[in-house]
């Protein structure tokens, strides 16, 4: 039975709202309007961080120190997502990189099997479900404690020539930093509950379109301040329109798996055998009939992830082998290497998803539930291990088709370099339009429960005057 909270009350609503609700179905969502607002909040939340300067700091030394600084802007729009030069002052700088830090190490423990005692503990927790899900996410957010102490302690060294107060400052600086890390985490997670989309995904995109919309206003002055072509400009604006196109296209993709009803099957052979109308409900909608496995069950998500830990990658070898970082990077942002090595990142980002086992369990556990099952496969463990293997060649293909888009992207922005003199970022663009995607998945999912319940209302009147 729909919850009350879903349920219009069409008695006691005016025409006009009921006629207006019918053509702008989300005034007819509640949840969907507060989850709106929520996240609104939250944003502003996080975005407020980046400008609230951690206390003791000369940021006009600083800003003058990284302006004479060797090195360059990380590619693909990463320092956007950062949060563009706000970044370098807010009690937010270190955002959302201990988390994913965090969860990367966890990553490696699965992939590597080492040690075979902690990776023993996480596979049995992996295995029971939601509960252990729980625990492993409980790890993951000790571990980003831990690397926020790290990196803030890193942070409040290198901040140390430009502090205007000497006493305490190293730990008064690592104490903000790692709090402030810890708040933006928070933020984070009551958006995933209460809000729209993935909070860090949200954070990151947020930080991407800021930087995305600077550079888009900056843009017509450099291109005539450049004399470039009419016709160049266009061109590149339609294949920058292609990429967002494909990358929506790619998150819809999807394999249909044919469900059977044991069940509605087990009624259907007994009433045959009584020789009696067949009382069966009616054949419900075609949606019902499959289960949808998509290539990119989390959108851009590992895309986004795979940006981060790609770019950040030689600062953390830094840690332990200052040289060897220097030639990893040397390698890795390579022109020519670059669109390679990243697609590949990518892939692997994609392709090391180790979240689907605890789905591929849920899935068949429901379809024990309500007496289902994928066509052609015994239930029980056998479908669970159909599912799993079936993740996995989801995997494989949307790895392929999101490392051709990274790959894609990246040989767009370098030949746009070279033509406009200018980069488009169109792996900003693609990352943005994936996280807008998937949030307009989740809210055309919440708009439905209000439709059916309008649905039920009106069944309710009709059987009422019969």
């Amino acid at each position: 039975m729909l919850s009350s909270e879903y349920a219009p009350n069409t008695s006691s609503s005016p025409g006009w709202w009921t006629w207006l609700t019918l053509r702008v179905p989300l005034l007819g969502s509640p949840q969907l309007l507060q989850r709106i607002a929520l996240t609104v909040v939250f944003l502003a939340l996080a975005r407020v961080g980046q400008f609230i300067p951690v206390p003791g700091v000369d940021f006009a030394a600083v800003a003058k120190a990284a302006a004479g600084a060797a090195g360059g802007h990380l590619a693909g729009g990463l320092e956007d997502a950062l949060g563009a030069e706000s970044a370098t002052m807010g009690i937010f700088q270190l955002g959302i990189g201990p988390y994913i830090d965090a969860s990367w190490t966890l990553s490696l423990i699965f992939l590597l099997k080492i040690p075979p005692e902690v990776y023993s503990h996480l596979q049995s927790l992996r295995r029971s479900g939601r509960e252990g899900g729980a625990v492993i996410k409980m790890y993951t957010q000790i571990g980003s404690l831990l690397f926020a102490v790290v990196l803030g302690a890193k942070r409040a060294f290198e901040l140390r020539p430009h502090a205007t107060v000497a006493s305490g400052f190293l730990t008064n600086t690592m104490v903000t930093l790692v709090a402030g890390a810890m708040l933006l985490r928070f933020v984070c997670d009551q958006n995933e509950d209460y809000g729209l989309g993935d909070g860090i995904s949200l954070l990151i995109c947020a930080g991407m379109a800021a930087g995305y919309a600077a550079k888009l206003r900056q843009l017509p002055g450099l291109l005539a301040a450049a004399a470039v072509p009419a016709w160049k400009v266009a061109a590149a604006s339609t294949a920058c329109l292609a990429l967002a196109y494909t990358a929506v296209y790619v998150t819809q993709i999807e394999k249909r798996l044919p469900l059977v009803y044991y069940k509605r099957r087990a009624q259907g052979q007994e009433a045959g055998k009584r020789a009696r109308p067949s009382v069966l409900p009616a054949k419900p909608p075609r949606t019902s009939d499959y289960l949808p496995l998509r290539i990119t069950p989390s959108g851009m998500g590992p895309l986004l992830m795979a940006s981060f830990v790609f770019y950040m990658l030689p600062q953390v070898v830094a840690f332990v082998h200052p040289p060897t970082a220097l030639a990893m990077a040397s390698f890795l942002f390579n022109p020519n290497v670059l669109p390679w090595s990243f697609g590949l990142f990518v892939f692997l980002t994609m392709l090391l998803d180790f979240g689907s086992g605890n789905a591929a369990r849920e899935m068949a556990e429901w379809m024990a539930s309500v007496d289902a099952g994928v066509k052609g496969v015994s239930p029980g463990p056998f479908t669970e291990d159909f599912l799993v293997q079936q993740q996995g060649l989801m995997r494989f293909w949307g790895g392929l088709a999101v490392a051709g888009l990274a790959v894609a992207a990246n040989l767009f922005d370098a030949a746009c370099a070279r033509h406009l003199g200018a980069s488009l970022n169109a792996i900003s663009l693609i990352m943005i339009t994936g996280f807008i995607t998937t949030a307009l998945r989740q809210a055309q999912s919440l708009m439905q429960l209000p439709r059916l319940a309008r649905a039920l209302a009106r069944e309710r009147e009709l059987l009422s005057t019969a």
